[in-house]
């Protein structure tokens, strides 16, 4: 059995709702599936989600909302009209607008783009509608609470197609709460883990997951097959495809995901396997992300090992100015802090002052404006040399490398450049790659 979950520009007008169909006909072990909100696709400049974020701002401001509930009818009538459905959307917004006169929650109104679309879906399919609400449930903490989750999943498990509106929940006070943006990815995942599905097919606008950012490298190739591993470490550092915190539900149950494009079902797009699957080994380097805006602070202590609370006190200050480090390596008589984006809530200067005053050290250092560069593949271990070779490649081409890095897990080289030289970079270990790592002549700025 197969859980399928498509994005928003998969359901954004009546085109794309055929193509859905087409695909749900085409295999018969497609039999739950989670929808997002309309997106934007075509004619449909917005999101149907960013118009309910507007409503929920206007009316919390007091404005007059009126324009933009007629633009949500709008929106979905057409699809109802052009499919000849007869959903009642009218009644069904009419139900919305006197729940929030009652008691107005943000949470709910946003997450009525997915209970519409998923409306008119379930009956363009001829499936069972159910309400997230009804299904996915929140504990106290904020996370799903799989034990009353599992309880609600058995009793539609004799169900002969369903379909679910993603992005939201009901919390533990009985109300509905939203996930992250990008949501309907987690619903999906949480999905396919109840019902142990032997695949959760993930439908966007993409083929795949490419091996670098398509903005920076045209005509990047595509992944094939990765890992959970690699799509984690991925995602964390900018891939966009597929909601992070979706990993976790099938990962931990070994159910694969396959990331396709419903506007060409024909392309294979990329398998995402478990960690230790052998049928991932088909590339020296998966893929390649990063970010921007890093604060490198890296502390020098003698015998740093026998005072690790210097460690502790650096990471309280961080803590208490609420700011992110996202790696923290080590060495003998060191360690690096690196802080993501910390303008936002410090400056540099009184955050690495207070710094110095927590940890006395024997030296400090800070560098701004890294970028961060990670190129991930569990090939890292077996064959050291791919690291020297990137590296001598980026010296080819006369770009300045502020420090090196690679994880414990030994799946992730990181590689630091200054911002402005993060696109170049991204392009010369692209190129790289694609030499198989042997050592051509330099790159030349400008041809990827």
């Amino acid at each position: 059995m197969k859980v399928v979950k498509f994005g928003g520009s998969s359901v954004a007008d009546a085109g794309q709702f055929q193509k859905v169909k087409a695909i749900i006909d085409q295999d018969v072990n497609r039999q739950i599936v989670v929808i997002s909100a309309a997106g934007k696709y075509g004619n449909a400049t917005r999101k149907l989600t960013d118009t309910l974020y507007l409503i929920a701002d206007g009316m919390e401001a007091g404005r007059d909302v009126e324009p933009l509930f007629n633009q949500v009818l709008a929106r979905l009538e057409a699809i109802n009209i052009a499919l000849q459905l007869n959903v009642p959307l009218i009644k069904l917004l009419h139900t919305i607008r006197h729940h929030l006169a009652i008691r107005y929650s943000r949470d709910y109104l946003v997450s009525r783009g997915e209970f519409l679309t998923a409306h008119l879906m379930a009956a363009y399919l001829g499936y069972t509608f159910v309400d997230a609400a009804n299904l996915l449930f929140f504990n106290k903490a904020g996370a799903i609470d799989e034990a009353k989750t599992q309880t609600a999943y058995q009793q539609l498990a004799s169900q002969h197609g369903i379909v679910v509106p993603g992005f939201y929940g009901r919390d533990a006070d009985g109300h509905v709460k939203l996930m992250p943006r990008g949501g309907s990815d987690i619903s999906g995942a949480w999905l396919a883990r109840l019902a142990h599905a032997d695949l959760y097919e993930n439908w966007t606008d993409v083929s795949g997951i490419k091996m670098a950012d398509p903005r920076i490298i045209k005509d990047a190739d595509s992944i094939d097959v990765m890992s959970y591993d690699e799509l984690r470490e991925l995602t964390y550092m900018g891939f966009s495809v597929f909601q992070e915190e979706a990993v976790q539900p099938v990962r931990e149950c070994g159910i694969p995901t396959r990331i396709l494009n419903t506007n060409a079902p024909e392309v294979p797009g990329t398998l995402i396997i478990h960690d230790d699957d052998p049928a991932n080994d088909l590339k020296t380097i998966t893929g390649i992300a990063g970010r921007k805006h890093y604060l490198v602070i890296t502390v020098r202590k003698y015998q740093l090992a026998l005072h690790l609370e210097v460690i502790q006190h650096a990471l309280g200050v961080v803590a208490a100015h609420h700011l992110v480090v996202d790696y923290l390596p080590t060495g003998i008589d060191s360690f690096s802090l690196l802080i993501r984006e910390p303008r936002r809530q410090v400056s540099v200067q009184e955050l690495t002052a207070e710094i110095a005053a927590a940890c006395q050290p024997d030296k400090m250092e800070v560098t701004e404006n890294v970028a961060l560069i990670a190129m991930v593949s569990r090939k890292l271990r077996q064959r050291p040399a791919i690291a020297g070779k990137v590296l001598a490649y980026l010296d080819d081409n006369l770009l300045n490398v502020q420090l090196v890095s690679q994880t414990n897990d030994d799946i992730n080289l990181l590689i630091g450049v200054h911002d402005l030289d993060y696109d170049k970079a991204v392009r010369v270990i692209y190129s790289s790659i694609h030499q198989n790592f042997q050592r051509p002549a330099p790159y030349i700025e400008g041809i990827a």
